[in-house]
Protein backbone atom coordinates (compact mmCIF):
# COMPACT_ATOMS: atom_id res chain seq x y z
CA UNK A 1 0.00 0.00 0.00
CA UNK A 2 1.29 3.79 -0.58
CA UNK A 3 1.28 6.05 1.93
CA UNK A 4 1.72 9.64 1.38
CA UNK A 5 4.85 11.63 2.59
CA UNK A 6 4.70 14.00 5.14
CA UNK A 7 5.07 16.84 2.88
CA UNK A 8 1.21 15.70 2.09
CA UNK A 9 -0.87 18.13 4.28
CA UNK A 10 -3.14 15.79 6.10
CA UNK A 11 -6.72 16.04 6.91
CA UNK A 12 -7.22 18.40 10.07
CA UNK A 13 -6.91 16.69 12.72
CA UNK A 14 -9.23 19.62 14.87
CA UNK A 15 -12.19 19.60 11.55
CA UNK A 16 -15.69 18.13 13.33
CA UNK A 17 -16.38 14.69 12.50
CA UNK A 18 -19.26 14.29 10.45
CA UNK A 19 -22.56 13.16 11.00
CA UNK A 20 -22.45 9.01 10.92
CA UNK A 21 -21.84 6.12 12.70
CA UNK A 22 -18.99 3.57 12.77
CA UNK A 23 -19.91 0.07 13.24
CA UNK A 24 -19.88 -0.78 17.14
CA UNK A 25 -17.93 -3.83 16.57
CA UNK A 26 -15.13 -2.87 14.59
CA UNK A 27 -14.65 0.49 16.54
CA UNK A 28 -14.32 -2.31 19.65
CA UNK A 29 -11.66 -3.87 17.72
CA UNK A 30 -9.79 -0.94 16.18
CA UNK A 31 -9.65 0.06 20.30
CA UNK A 32 -8.63 -2.99 21.60
CA UNK A 33 -5.65 -3.56 18.55
CA UNK A 34 -4.22 -0.07 19.65
CA UNK A 35 -4.22 -0.33 23.26
CA UNK A 36 -2.32 -3.52 22.77
CA UNK A 37 0.16 -1.90 20.24
CA UNK A 38 0.64 0.36 23.59
CA UNK A 39 -0.80 3.95 22.29
CA UNK A 40 -3.15 5.33 23.73
CA UNK A 41 -7.09 6.42 22.06
CA UNK A 42 -8.41 9.55 22.23
CA UNK A 43 -11.91 9.63 23.37
CA UNK A 44 -13.67 12.84 21.28
CA UNK A 45 -11.42 15.71 19.57
CA UNK A 46 -8.62 16.03 21.95
CA UNK A 47 -5.42 14.13 21.87
CA UNK A 48 -3.28 12.87 22.84
CA UNK A 49 -4.18 8.89 20.76
CA UNK A 50 -5.49 7.37 17.84
CA UNK A 51 -9.04 9.10 17.42
CA UNK A 52 -11.69 6.68 15.89
CA UNK A 53 -14.65 8.81 13.68
CA UNK A 54 -16.13 7.67 11.27
CA UNK A 55 -15.15 8.06 7.32
CA UNK A 56 -15.63 11.25 5.52
CA UNK A 57 -17.27 10.85 2.14
CA UNK A 58 -14.18 11.98 -0.25
CA UNK A 59 -16.91 12.19 -3.23
CA UNK A 60 -20.44 11.70 -3.95
CA UNK A 61 -21.52 8.54 -3.56
CA UNK A 62 -18.49 7.26 -1.92
CA UNK A 63 -19.53 4.07 0.20
CA UNK A 64 -18.10 5.04 3.54
CA UNK A 65 -21.03 4.06 5.68
CA UNK A 66 -20.02 2.48 8.84
CA UNK A 67 -16.48 2.73 7.54
CA UNK A 68 -14.02 3.80 10.35
CA UNK A 69 -11.23 6.74 10.01
CA UNK A 70 -8.29 6.89 11.92
CA UNK A 71 -6.17 10.05 13.02
CA UNK A 72 -3.67 10.67 15.02
CA UNK A 73 -3.88 13.37 17.59
CA UNK A 74 -0.61 14.42 19.19
CA UNK A 75 -0.56 16.66 22.64
CA UNK A 76 -3.20 19.70 23.50
CA UNK A 77 0.14 21.76 23.28
CA UNK A 78 1.58 21.38 20.03
CA UNK A 79 -2.26 21.26 18.45
CA UNK A 80 -2.87 24.74 20.28
CA UNK A 81 0.58 26.18 18.91
CA UNK A 82 -0.08 24.51 15.36
CA UNK A 83 -3.39 25.85 15.38
CA UNK A 84 -2.06 29.73 15.67
CA UNK A 85 0.71 29.36 13.78
CA UNK A 86 1.22 30.90 10.41
CA UNK A 87 1.45 28.61 7.63
CA UNK A 88 4.73 26.78 7.60
CA UNK A 89 6.28 27.55 11.16
CA UNK A 90 7.54 25.11 13.00
CA UNK A 91 4.40 24.58 15.07
CA UNK A 92 2.32 23.53 12.34
CA UNK A 93 5.17 21.17 10.80
CA UNK A 94 5.44 19.27 13.55
CA UNK A 95 2.00 18.27 13.40
CA UNK A 96 1.79 17.92 10.39
CA UNK A 97 5.11 15.74 10.40
CA UNK A 98 3.55 13.38 13.72
CA UNK A 99 0.20 12.98 12.71
CA UNK A 100 1.56 11.54 9.25
CA UNK A 101 4.05 9.40 10.64
CA UNK A 102 1.46 8.09 13.22
CA UNK A 103 -1.46 7.53 10.80
CA UNK A 104 1.35 5.62 8.54
CA UNK A 105 2.34 3.22 11.51
CA UNK A 106 -0.80 2.55 12.48
CA UNK A 107 -1.22 1.76 8.21
CA UNK A 108 1.69 -0.59 8.24
CA UNK A 109 0.73 -2.41 11.90
CA UNK A 110 -2.89 -3.22 11.91
CA UNK A 111 -3.39 -5.57 9.18
CA UNK A 112 -0.89 -7.69 11.63
CA UNK A 113 -4.38 -7.87 13.71
CA UNK A 114 -6.38 -8.83 11.05
CA UNK A 115 -8.00 -5.26 10.12
CA UNK A 116 -7.21 -4.41 6.22
CA UNK A 117 -6.31 -0.58 6.25
CA UNK A 118 -7.23 1.46 2.81
CA UNK A 119 -6.61 5.26 1.89
CA UNK A 120 -9.66 7.30 0.47
CA UNK A 121 -9.42 8.63 -3.40
CA UNK A 122 -7.25 11.66 -1.68
CA UNK A 123 -4.66 9.45 -0.65
CA UNK A 124 -5.10 11.65 3.29
CA UNK A 125 -8.07 9.76 5.03
CA UNK A 126 -7.42 6.39 6.51
CA UNK A 127 -9.83 4.04 6.63
CA UNK A 128 -10.75 0.28 8.20
CA UNK A 129 -13.96 -1.17 6.66
CA UNK A 130 -15.40 -3.71 8.82
CA UNK A 131 -16.46 -5.66 5.54
CA UNK A 132 -12.95 -6.39 5.28
CA UNK A 133 -11.42 -7.38 8.86
CA UNK A 134 -10.29 -10.80 8.82
CA UNK A 135 -11.60 -13.96 10.69
CA UNK A 136 -8.28 -14.01 12.21
CA UNK A 137 -9.22 -11.06 14.44
CA UNK A 138 -6.44 -11.39 17.18
CA UNK A 139 -7.50 -11.93 20.73
CA UNK A 140 -6.26 -12.01 24.10
CA UNK A 141 -7.35 -14.98 25.96
CA UNK A 142 -7.85 -14.24 29.85
CA UNK A 143 -5.00 -15.27 32.34
CA UNK A 144 -2.19 -14.63 29.79
CA UNK A 145 -0.30 -12.20 31.86
CA UNK A 146 2.66 -13.53 33.44
CA UNK A 147 4.74 -11.64 36.50
CA UNK A 148 7.83 -9.96 34.69
CA UNK A 149 10.74 -7.83 36.85
CA UNK A 150 10.19 -4.04 35.91
CA UNK A 151 13.15 -3.52 34.97
CA UNK A 152 15.60 -0.61 35.13
CA UNK A 153 14.41 2.95 34.70
CA UNK A 154 16.63 5.16 32.68
CA UNK A 155 18.45 6.46 35.92
CA UNK A 156 19.24 3.05 37.09
CA UNK A 157 20.45 2.64 33.28
CA UNK A 158 23.19 5.39 33.52
CA UNK A 159 21.17 7.68 31.42
CA UNK A 160 22.39 11.55 31.21
CA UNK A 161 19.63 13.44 32.77
CA UNK A 162 19.54 16.05 29.90
CA UNK A 163 18.84 13.23 27.13
CA UNK A 164 15.74 11.96 29.49
CA UNK A 165 14.24 15.25 30.08
CA UNK A 166 14.77 16.42 26.07
CA UNK A 167 13.47 12.45 24.72
CA UNK A 168 10.47 13.27 27.63
CA UNK A 169 10.04 16.77 25.90
CA UNK A 170 9.56 15.36 22.56
CA UNK A 171 7.15 12.13 23.69
CA UNK A 172 4.78 14.48 25.67
CA UNK A 173 4.85 16.68 22.81
CA UNK A 174 3.49 13.93 20.21
CA UNK A 175 1.34 12.02 22.54
CA UNK A 176 3.64 9.29 23.03
CA UNK A 177 4.30 7.34 26.10
CA UNK A 178 7.42 7.15 27.34
CA UNK A 179 8.51 4.23 29.44
CA UNK A 180 9.34 4.69 33.09
CA UNK A 181 11.24 1.59 33.30
CA UNK A 182 12.79 -0.71 30.60
CA UNK A 183 9.85 -3.10 30.83
CA UNK A 184 7.28 -1.04 30.55
CA UNK A 185 4.36 -0.09 27.72
CA UNK A 186 5.62 3.00 25.44
CA UNK A 187 9.12 3.86 24.31
CA UNK A 188 12.01 2.44 26.26
CA UNK A 189 15.78 4.00 26.57
CA UNK A 190 18.84 2.09 26.86
CA UNK A 191 22.32 2.23 27.02
CA UNK A 192 23.42 2.29 23.15
CA UNK A 193 24.91 -0.81 21.62
CA UNK A 194 28.49 -0.11 20.65
CA UNK A 195 28.62 -0.56 16.89
CA UNK A 196 32.41 0.31 16.80
CA UNK A 197 31.54 3.41 14.56
CA UNK A 198 31.61 7.39 15.20
CA UNK A 199 27.96 7.33 16.19
CA UNK A 200 29.15 5.49 19.51
CA UNK A 201 28.58 8.60 21.83
CA UNK A 202 28.77 9.27 25.23
CA UNK A 203 25.42 10.25 26.12
CA UNK A 204 23.60 8.51 23.29
CA UNK A 205 20.30 6.00 23.73
CA UNK A 206 18.66 3.48 21.78
CA UNK A 207 15.37 3.85 21.29
CA UNK A 208 12.77 0.90 20.93
CA UNK A 209 9.14 0.13 21.70
CA UNK A 210 7.48 -1.99 24.09
CA UNK A 211 4.06 -2.88 22.68
CA UNK A 212 1.02 -3.73 26.07
CA UNK A 213 2.21 -6.54 28.55
CA UNK A 214 -0.84 -8.53 27.63
CA UNK A 215 0.63 -9.11 23.38
CA UNK A 216 4.15 -9.37 24.76
CA UNK A 217 3.27 -12.01 27.07
CA UNK A 218 1.23 -14.01 24.88
CA UNK A 219 3.61 -13.94 22.38
CA UNK A 220 6.15 -15.55 24.80
CA UNK A 221 3.61 -17.99 25.56
CA UNK A 222 2.85 -21.36 24.43
CA UNK A 223 -0.62 -21.11 23.85
CA UNK A 224 -1.95 -21.24 20.25
CA UNK A 225 -2.34 -18.00 19.36
CA UNK A 226 1.33 -17.24 20.37
CA UNK A 227 2.58 -17.14 16.40
CA UNK A 228 -0.25 -14.08 15.70
CA UNK A 229 0.59 -12.75 18.79
CA UNK A 230 4.75 -12.65 17.97
CA UNK A 231 3.82 -11.49 14.33
CA UNK A 232 1.72 -8.67 15.69
CA UNK A 233 4.27 -7.90 17.82
CA UNK A 234 6.92 -7.53 15.19
CA UNK A 235 4.81 -5.70 12.96
CA UNK A 236 4.15 -2.74 15.90
CA UNK A 237 7.79 -2.66 16.33
CA UNK A 238 8.82 -2.22 13.43
CA UNK A 239 6.43 0.15 12.21
CA UNK A 240 6.78 2.25 15.65
CA UNK A 241 10.55 2.46 15.60
CA UNK A 242 9.90 3.97 12.19
CA UNK A 243 7.61 6.67 13.42
CA UNK A 244 9.54 7.46 16.04
CA UNK A 245 12.12 8.50 14.60
CA UNK A 246 9.93 10.92 12.58
CA UNK A 247 8.07 12.05 15.10
CA UNK A 248 10.58 12.71 17.65
CA UNK A 249 12.60 14.15 15.25
CA UNK A 250 9.95 16.82 14.41
CA UNK A 251 9.45 17.36 18.41
CA UNK A 252 13.25 18.64 19.03
CA UNK A 253 15.19 14.87 19.29
CA UNK A 254 18.31 14.89 17.62
CA UNK A 255 18.23 11.54 16.72
CA UNK A 256 19.70 8.83 13.57
CA UNK A 257 18.51 5.54 12.17
CA UNK A 258 21.24 3.26 11.96
CA UNK A 259 20.08 0.89 9.36
CA UNK A 260 22.89 -1.47 9.26
CA UNK A 261 22.30 -2.53 12.93
CA UNK A 262 18.56 -1.79 13.10
CA UNK A 263 18.91 0.83 15.62
CA UNK A 264 17.34 4.30 16.60
CA UNK A 265 19.65 6.44 18.90
CA UNK A 266 19.05 9.70 20.30
CA UNK A 267 21.98 11.88 21.37
CA UNK A 268 19.78 15.21 22.45
CA UNK A 269 18.05 17.97 21.91
CA UNK A 270 18.40 19.00 18.66
CA UNK A 271 18.57 22.64 16.94
CA UNK A 272 15.34 23.18 15.86
CA UNK A 273 13.78 22.20 19.00
CA UNK A 274 9.89 23.50 18.82
CA UNK A 275 9.63 26.33 21.41
CA UNK A 276 6.88 27.94 23.39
Amino acid sequence: MSLPSHRQPPTPADAAPPAGRVDPALADRLTDAVLLAGLPVAFGDHGPGVRIRPARPAFDGDPCAGVAALDWLPSPRLSGAAAVAEPGQAAESAREVVETAMTNALAEFLPAFGLETSRDRTGRELRVDGRSVTSGVLTIPPGVLVARPAGPTPAELGLPAGLVAVLRRSAALAGLPLATHLAATGITLAPFAPTGGADDRDGAADLAWNPARRLADLADSALPEAARAATARAAVDGAMRHALGTALRACGTHLRWLHAHQLLRAYGESTSALRR
